[in-house]
């Protein structure tokens, strides 16, 4: 049994990672359908549900849960649960007419007026494709490659783990083989 499913029910079942970690299949066409219609159904619920944290719930609650359950986590799994938690609202907040700035500046201020406080939010995100040959040029650059280059390098079928491994002083093919790249490096 994965850690995923030995966790106890969050927005998702346990079915439904299952599901989604294509571990699982429905027996009908209209019961895969049906099951997506509810995990669209509880992430909209869970979203609207975040309002009610923010003013609700007691600082005492919100220490318990990052600083001793989220922070007594492995480094890998709490770091990929806050980054993957940031990625799906980016990717949600695109497919709406707000602007992802805004709503982060809005929402920073939000939490910090909790404590009393304002908050000037810079937020520039320069785009460019992920592609091997250039990512591998920037690295004969020594240039640094984000968490994410690096994990798109090792699924690239265009390097092997160990041409990967040999960029990196002290990295070796072992060190990187359970492909979670972006856990097991951290500053290149």
């Amino acid at each position: 049994m994965a850690a995923d499913d030995e966790r106890g029910r969050g927005v998702l079942t346990a079915a439904d990672r299952a599901y989604l970690r294509g571990d699982s299949e429905y027996g009908s066409v209209q019961a895969e359908r049906n099951a997506r219609a509810r995990i669209r159904d509880r992430i909209y619920d869970a979203l609207r549900d975040f309002e009610l944290l923010v003013e609700g719930l007691d600082d005492r609650d919100l220490d318990l849960v990052f600083e001793k359950r989220v922070g007594e986590d492995d480094g890998t799994e709490a770091f990929d649960a806050l980054v993957s938690t940031l990625a799906f609202l980016y990717r949600g907040v695109g497919r709406t007419d707000l602007d992802f700035e805004t709503v982060l500046r809005e929402g920073v201020n939000l939490a910090e007026a909790s404590e009393d406080r304002g908050a000037t939010v810079d937020f520039d995100v320069t785009y460019h494709a992920l592609d091997a040959d250039h990512l591998l040029s920037k690295l004969d650059d020594d240039e640094s490659l984000s968490l994410t280059e690096i994990a798109y390098l090792y699924e690239s079928a265009d390097v092997t783990p160990d041409e990967l491994a040999a960029y990196f002083e002290d990295a070796r093919a072992p060190d990187i083989e359970d492909g979670r790249v972006q856990s097991n490096v951290t500053d290149y």
